[in-house]
């Protein structure tokens, strides 16, 4: 390993790197804890927190699938490297410090000697290197991108860490719970598979534990007695308040909501738009932040026809009543996304904020675009036809994801209103498991998808040739399956250079490109709902938007 030139340290006031992103703050919205503002109360510790969950995970392990439900659940089982602010700075978790080269291919990262894992075992450099060593061993995992090339143990609490090339985002990566740190027991006596499938193997250093798990129905998790390395951004020091989070996997709204009314749930997840002025009404609170990352977008394949047409394309853009879907399915509580890049995304600048309003619902240009791209027949059934074919998409969905935020719903309605300017839309739901396999086939023409992460990478990302779902990397996530030389460059530069300003100009233009090239139709900001007693306090987020952690929550009552 080649040791390298260090351009600079970062401790506790989050140095290095972040200073160097320009990272500023990334949280947008409505924010804060739930509870009682009043200082003067102090925390109460003990009590059950039941918590109802939506879905349940489809993986445990959020290096295989990083889906916002287990990453808020292990966010309370798992520790990070280091630890996001909410003004977007890094700072101390379970490194003390890091050390980034010249270059920006090695980072040296000294730890905390004194993190015990659930199991009882150490955290140390060894440790740190089985973890981070991951993607070098385990082909498909979403952390791949991270480009770690090697690892090296210095001592026992210092581990050097070289990347094939620059990666701005590889802080941000170890900041968030896609990265759980795992026991080294566990990775030494299990497989991944079995991780994936059994979260009672979710072995981690955090403030909560795996200490029951029901498939289908729960996952009790309690207290880590031991626990007294929380980083500086949280709340408290010492061990969580509560002792215990019952987590309850409820899909069906009204049941989530009609717990919480009823006193027998203390918190849920996911409450509908629709359905706040219920839950505050019955005396309950409601906590929103708006996710970083991308929207809720339509992915369009430009390989397939009709959409290898630009102009059915655009066309298909301008067809679509956003602001109205929205008003009538989520009574203008999501707001419209005017780019793949969401606002508040790290570095701050990164959304482009020209392109508000720069595009929106237009039948007649719709109209117009169709015919000028040949579609001039109208068949029998009011669709538009062209040499005898109907003007047809198939839309995939990714069924783990439909009732969130009410997709189901709001992809109903989109498809259906198509019909207006002459598309015949079709949803195509898939299980998570066989859900990438058939994008890497190229036979769909849309397939929807969010993202949150608070780099601006990540938002570009999903339409890089380098992530087109293939045989043998179906984990892919450019879904639109587009291949363009353009939009690979101006990543290279976003996810390589350690100047804000670069990284902030190239991001501008990879957002115009996409929205130019009909690559894709930004929807909605998805924003974090969750409903509470008057009981819970402490109630936070990450700068993504996912629920924070349970550590800082306590019950008055």
């Amino acid at each position: 390993m080649t040791r390298r030139p260090l351009r600079r340290a970062a401790t506790g006031l989050a140095l290095g790197l972040a200073l160097a992103l320009g990272l500023a703050a990334c949280s947008s919205g409505d924010t804060g804890s739930a509870g009682a503002d009043d200082s003067s109360t102090a925390p109460v510790a003990g009590g059950t927190l039941t918590y109802l969950a939506n879905t349940e995970p489809p993986t445990w392990d959020s290096q295989v699938v990083p889906s916002l439900n287990v990453n808020s659940i292990n966010s309370s089982i798992f520790d990070q490297v280091v630890a996001q602010a909410e003004d977007g700075t890094y700072h101390p978790y379970l490194a003390t410090g890091w050390e980034i080269s010249d270059d920006g291919l090695n980072y040296t990262f000294t730890l905390r000697e004194d993190v015990v894992f659930h199991d009882g075992s150490p955290f140390n450099a060894e440790v740190l290197k089985q973890n981070l060593d991951r993607p070098l061993n385990e082909p498909g995992l979403a952390t791949s991108s991270s480009f770690i090339e090697s690892t090296e143990v210095v001592d026992e609490y210092t581990l050097s860490v070289d990347l094939a090339r620059p990666n701005a985002a590889f802080i941000h990566q170890l900041s968030t719970p896609h990265w759980p740190i795992y026991s080294g027991k566990v990775l030494s006596e299990t497989e991944p598979g079995q991780r994936s499938a059994d979260p009672t193997l979710s072995i981690g250093s955090g403030p909560f534990q795996v200490a029951e798990y029901v498939a289908g129905s729960k996952l009790v998790l309690e207290r880590f007695e031991d626990y007294a390395w929380a980083p500086e951004t949280r709340d408290h020091q010492g061990a969580a308040y509560l002792d215990e989070v019952v987590i309850q996997f409820v899909p069906e709204p009204q049941s989530r909501i009609g717990s919480l009314n009823s006193g027998q749930a203390d918190a849920i997840d996911q409450v509908p738009p629709l359905n706040i002025p219920e839950v505050e009404s019955a005396g309950n609170q409601i906590i929103t932040q708006d996710n970083t990352g991308t929207p809720w977008l339509l992915n369009i394949n430009p390989n397939l026809a009709p959409f290898d047409d630009e102009n059915v394309r655009l066309a298909f853009r301008s067809a679509i009543d956003i602001d109205g879907l929205l008003q009538s399915i989520y009574a203008g509580v999501y707001e419209k996304a005017w780019s793949t890049t969401l606002p508040g995304t790290p570095p701050a600048g990164s959304f482009d904020e020209d392109l508000v309003d720069s595009w929106g619902y237009d039948l007649d240009e719709a109209i117009a675009l169709l015919e000028e791209a040949g579609w001039t027949e109208i068949d029998g059934d009011g669709y538009r036809v062209k040499d005898g074919e109907r003007l047809h998409l198939d839309w995939y969905v990714d069924s783990l994801y439909a009732q969130t935020d009410q997709r189901q719903q709001l992809g109903e309605a989109i498809a259906s209103s198509l019909k207006e300017a002459g598309f015949e839309v079709e949803r195509i739901p898939f299980d998570t498991g066989s859900f990438g396999t058939e994008l890497a086939k190229g036979e769909h023409h849309l397939a929807d998808s969010s993202r949150g992460f608070a780099d601006v990478g990540t938002s570009v990302v999903p339409f890089v040739s380098t992530q087109i779902p293939r045989e043998g990397f179906t984990n892919g996530i450019n879904y639109g399956l587009v291949n363009d030389p353009d939009i690979d460059a101006l990543y290279g530069t976003i996810s390589t250079s350690l100047e804000a300003d670069e990284r902030i100009d190239a991001a501008h233009e990879a957002q115009s490109l996409i929205l130019d090239r009909g690559y894709a139709v930004p929807v909605y900001i998805p924003k974090k709902i969750v409903g509470t007693t008057s009981a819970v306090n402490g109630w936070s987020f990450d700068a993504v938007g996912y629920t924070d952690s349970f550590f800082d929550v306590w019950l008055s009552e």
